[in-house]
C-alpha cells in the first residue's frame, strides 16, 4: 500500500474535500507577530513577581523562581493568579501582551501563517477555526480578504450564530477574547467549559477533521477531553508541531488515528500548504502525485522573492532527502554492474523533483532563486567528504549534484542567462585535494575511473552517460515547453556550454596545452552538423560588447577566448576521428 506523507495528504485532504478540516491553533500561531506564548508570558509574570521583592535583575528567571519556591516549576495559571486577583485583572494583564505599543503600530499585525488561513478560507478549504488565542489577528486576517467571519467566544455568543454548515467561516475562541472580561486563564478555569461550549465542540470535532498547529495540547484540559471524547473518524487528524510531540498530545493523536507532521514554523507550514492547494488547483489533475504537486508548486515559489524562505527550505528538504541516502547505509559497497545500474536508478528515482526543480528555475526563476540552486547544488557534492573507498562509488556520491547542475544550466541556457550561467559555473566547492568549480566537478565524463560503459544497454555507445542523462532530460524538457523536436538540440548546447567553460578553466591553469582535455558529450559524434563547432563559430563572430563576454565567460572577451577556442578546436578534431 502506498502512503503519502502526511502533508501531502493533508493537502490533497483539503483540494478533494473541501471544508471538511477544522483548524486548531495556538499561541504558536501568533508567535511571529510579537504576541508571546504561554511560556513567555509566563517567565515575564515571574520577572513581574520578582520585581515586587525587589528583584530586577537575572539571567535566568525560571531558575530563580526555582529557587525561591523550593524547585516549584513556575505555572501561568498560578502566577497570572497570584498577581491578579479577578478575571478583569488578568484581561488588564494580558491586554499589554496583545495590543501593540503606541510606538509600534505596525508590530502584532497578521503573519504570513494568519494571511495564508485567511486565503485558505477564502478558496474554501477551511470553514471553521477553533483557537485558544485572545488575539483578533485571525479575523484581521480574514477581513483583509474581505471575509467577515462569524465569531464565537463566549457561551452567550453561540445560541445566535449562524450554524458552522452554513457559516463561510466560523472563528471559535474557546478561550474568549481579549477585550472581554470573561476570558479564561487558570487551569481552574480551562478545566471544564459550559454546556453549550462543549455542545458545540462535540458537533465540530464530530463532523470535521481536525489540524492542529501551534497548540501543545498538554494544559488546555477541557478543550483535550473535548477532542477525546469524539469516537467517530470522518476526516482524519493532523498535528503539527515543532520539535517532540508530549505525551498528552500524543495520547490525542492515537485516540483519533491522526499522524504527525514535523514543522519548522507556522509561517512556513501554512504558507506552503497554501500554495500547494494553489499548484494542485494548476495541475487540474483528478488524481495528482506527489511529484507533479512538488513541481508545480517550485514553479510558484522560484518566480517571486516573496517566497525566498519557502523556495530555499523546498531545496533543502530535497537535498537532505539525497544527502541521506548518499551518506546513509542504503548506498552501496561494491562496484558490479548490478549494484552500479541499481545506484543510478536510484540517483534518477530519488533526484527527481529536485532536478526538474533546477530545471523550471533556470527557465523562470529570479537571479536569487538560481542562487539558491546554486548552494542547493553545493550542498550535494559529496565525495569530498568520504574518507575512502571504492573510487568509483566515491565519485558516484556526486552524481545527484551533476544531475541538477546539468538540469538547471538547461533552464538558463533556454533564456541564455549568461551572467547565471557563470556564476554557476565558477560556484567554488571543496575538493579531496583543495578547491575547484562546480564546471570543473560536474561533467559526467570528468567523474575519474568511470567509463560508464557498465550502464544496461549502452555498453556499445560512444558516449554511454550523455545518452543515459538525455534519455531522462528528453522525457523532462516539457516542464519547461521546449518541444519534443527541440530537446535534443537544448542538451547538445548545455554540454557544449559545460565542456567549453571546464576548457576554460583547464587552459586558464596551465601553461602547457599538450595535455589539454575536455569533457566529450554526444555532440563529438555529430559530423555534419556538430553543435561545438557552430558555438565556437558563434562566438568567433561576437563582440567584447555582447552579453556572452559581458558575463564573463571565456575571460571576458575576445583576446582572452581566443587560446581556449583555438585549444578546443585541435581537441575537437582528434576527439571526432577518435569517434568516427
Amino acid at each position: 500500500m502506498i502512503e503519502l506523507p502526511p502533508f501531502d495528504a493533508l493537502a490533497l485532504s483539503l483540494h478533494h474535500a473541501p471544508g471538511t478540516q477544522a483548524l486548531l491553533v495556538g499561541s504558536g500561531l501568533s508567535r511571529a507577530a510579537g504576541i508571546p506564548t504561554g511560556w513567555e508570558i509566563t517567565l515575564d509574570l515571574v520577572r513581574r513577581l520578582a520585581a515586587l521583592k525587589g528583584v530586577t535583575d537575572h539571567h535566568d528567571w525560571e531558575q530563580w523562581f526555582r529557587d525561591e519556591h523550593g524547585d516549584k516549576e513556575p505555572s501561568y495559571s498560578e502566577l497570572l493568579d497570584a498577581l491578579a486577583s479577578t478575571a478583569a485583572e488578568r484581561r488588564t494583564i494580558l491586554h499589554g501582551y496583545i495590543e501593540p505599543p503606541e510606538s509600534d503600530e505596525e508590530s502584532r499585525r497578521p503573519t504570513k501563517a494568519h494571511q495564508a488561513i485567511a486565503r485558505l478560507v477564502k478558496a474554501g478549504a477551511v470553514k471553521v477555526i477553533v483557537t485558544t488565542n485572545f488575539d483578533r489577528l485571525i479575523e484581521n486576517a480574514l477581513r483583509d480578504e474581505g471575509i467577515e467571519p462569524t465569531v464565537i467566544a463566549s457561551e452567550d455568543a453561540i445560541a445566535g450564530a449562524e450554524p458552522l454548515v452554513h457559516a463561510r467561516c466560523t472563528v471559535i475562541k474557546v478561550h474568549g477574547d481579549y477585550l472581554d472580561t470573561r476570558i479564561k486563564n487558570t487551569d481552574g478555569e480551562l478545566a471544564s467549559y459550559g454546556a453549550a461550549m462543549n455542545a458545540l465542540l462535540d458537533q465540530v470535532f464530530d463532523n470535521f477533521g481536525l489540524t492542529v498547529v501551534g497548540w501543545s495540547g498538554e494544559w488546555d484540559t477541557a478543550l483535550r477531553d473535548a477532542i477525546a471524547r469524539q469516537p467517530n473518524r470522518r476526516f482524519p487528524v493532523y498535528w503539527a508541531a515543532r520539535g517532540k510531540i508530549g505525551p498528552l498530545s500524543q495520547d490525542l493523536i492515537d485516540r483519533r488515528g491522526g499522524r504527525s507532521v514535523a514543522i519548522t514554523d507556522a509561517d512556513t507550514f501554512f504558507v506552503k500548504l497554501e500554495q500547494q492547494l494553489v499548484a494542485l488547483k494548476q495541475a487540474s489533475r483528478p488524481h495528482p502525485q506527489s511529484i507533479e504537486m512538488a513541481i508545480a508548486l517550485a514553479k510558484r515559489y522560484c518566480r517571486d522573492d516573496r517566497y525566498a524562505m519557502e523556495w530555499a527550505e523546498f531545496l533543502h528538504v530535497e537535498a537532505e532527502k539525497i544527502r541521506r541516502f548518499v551518506t546513509g547505509p542504503e548506498f552501496p559497497t561494491t562496484t558490479d554492474a548490478d549494484a552500479l545500474n541499481g545506484l543510478v536508478a536510484a540517483f534518477i528515482a530519488r533526484t527527481e523533483v529536485l532536478r526538474r526543480a533546477c530545471l523550471v528555475c533556470g527557465r523562470w526563476g529570479t537571479e536569487e532563486a538560481n542562487y539558491a540552486v546554486a548552494k542547493s547544488i553545493k550542498s550535494l557534492v559529496i565525495s569530498p567528504e568520504i574518507g575512502g573507498g571504492l573510487v568509483t562509488l566515491i565519485n558516484l556520491r556526486d552524481f545527484a549534484a551533476s544531475c541538477c547542475f546539468y538540469w538547471n544550466i538547461a533552464g538558463l541556457l533556454d533564456r541564455e542567462k549568461w551572467n547565471q550561467i557563470h556564476a554557476l559555473f565558477q560556484t567554488k566547492i571543496k575538493t579531496r585535494n583543495g578547491e575547484a568549480t562546480l564546471v570543473d566537478k560536474m561533467p559526467l565524463a570528468a567523474f575519474e575511473d568511470n567509463n560508464w560503459k557498465w550502464i544496461t544497454g549502452l555498453d556499445m555507445h560512444k558516449t554511454p552517460a550523455s545518452d543515459f542523462l538525455f534519455k531522462i532530460f528528453s522525457a523532462e524538457a516539457t516542464d519547461i515547453q521546449v518541444s519534443r523536436s527541440s530537446t535534443e538540440e537544448l542538451f547538445d548546447r548545455v554540454e557544449v556550454q559545460i565542456s567549453i567553460g571546464f576548457a576554460y578553466n583547464r587552459v586558464l591553469h596551465s601553461d602547457n596545452y599538450a595535455w589539454f582535455w575536455m569533457p566529450p558529450g554526444r555532440f563529438v559524434w555529430k559530423h555534419e552538423t556538430n553543435p561545438l563547432q557552430a558555438e565556437l563559430k558563434r562566438i568567433a563572430e561576437l563582440t567584447d560588447e555582447d552579453p556572452f563576454f559581458k558575463a564573463k565567460l571565456l575571460g571576458g572577451s575576445k583576446a582572452t577566448a581566443k587560446p581556449v577556442t583555438d585549444a578546443i578546436s585541435k581537441f575537437s578534431q582528434e576527439s571526432r576521428r577518435a569517434f568516427r
